[in-house]
């Protein structure tokens, strides 16, 4: 049984600006899949996976304060910045045997992570532009986010796992380390014209995230993974064709084709771990309204 609490106050100190403070204990349970020991092979993320039956559920404690800031129609500026404490974060972890790699799960002891967001909405009226552009705008769409994690892993904190249900959690995380899946920088940016009295967009997004580790190694070094920048477009207009609306969309994916890179690292010696081509997706779509 779980109390948790949860509140948040809206405080408008100007007609277009307003103020949010909000706290919550929430709760973060494992899923099925982590907690089965048994191995498994997902072919999307290209990895072998065991479970782990002694994970608990994670507790949270969390805390944001956001000023948010309208200008109407699409143009906003909202800052927040956030605070959590987490009991029993579930991280993944390395299983390294003779010719065999999976990932496992375990509970990390207790976690700290805080940071700020950053998000900006604004859009460009092309009317004066005339024809074509007569009712289109120009939408330019950000975030940026940045964010710290910590671990606290203690002399006599256990992390049990089958086979060790006894064994110390500094086997398998260090003091101080941030988070499984934690990057410092995440930055998203979309540039794109829209209409604004029919279904028509065409959108450019930029992803970026820097570094960021995906497994623990225990006693080798943790698997990092280097998602870098990825360029994605978007487009999608309504058309008729005899009488029928139809829907037309298409999207190029990873327009750059940056790979997957995920590796180990120790005095300037690199280990390709589960490093691939990803390459570019294309693909269209039509939808009918009867």
């Amino acid at each position: 049984d779980y109390l948790l609490p949860s509140a948040t106050i809206t405080w408008q100190a100007m007609d277009d600006l307003q103020v949010r403070f909000a706290a919550s204990q929430t709760i973060a349970r494992p899923q099925f899949r982590e907690l089965v020991e048994q191995t498994y092979f997902d072919p999307e993320s290209n990895r072998r996976f065991r479970g782990n039956p002694f994970l608990q559920d994670s507790e949270l404690i969390n805390a944001e304060a956001r000023v948010e800031y309208y200008m109407g129609g699409p143009r906003k500026v909202s800052l927040a910045g956030f605070y959590k404490k987490i009991d029993n974060p579930i991280e993944n972890f390395l299983i390294t045997a003779p010719g065999i790699i999976e990932t496992s799960y375990a509970n990390a002891p207790t976690a700290e992570l805080y940071g700020a967001e950053l998000d900006i909405g604004y859009g460009i009226d092309l009317y004066d532009w005339g024809g074509f552009f007569e009712t289109k705008q120009f939408l330019i769409l950000a975030n940026y986010t940045y964010t710290q994690s910590s671990i606290s892993v203690g002399a006599d904190d256990l992390a049990p796992i089958p086979g060790a249900p006894t064994q110390l959690a500094s086997q398998l995380f260090d003091d101080g380390a941030p988070l499984v899946g934690q990057s410092d920088h995440v930055a998203n940016l979309s540039l794109g014209i829209e209409d604004t009295e029919k279904v028509q967009q065409f959108t450019v997004l930029f992803n970026y995230a820097s570094e960021r580790v995906t497994l623990r190694g225990g006693a080798l070094p943790d698997v990092v993974e280097d998602p870098g920048l990825t360029v994605d477009i978007v487009a999608r207009s309504e058309i008729q064709l005899g009488g029928l609306p139809l829907e037309l969309s298409f999207e190029a994916r990873n327009l750059f084709g940056r790979d997957n890179f995920e590796y180990q690292e120790v005095n300037g010696n690199r280990a390709e771990l589960n490093t691939y081509e990803v390459g570019t997706s294309f693909s269209l779509g039509v939808k009918a309204s009867f």
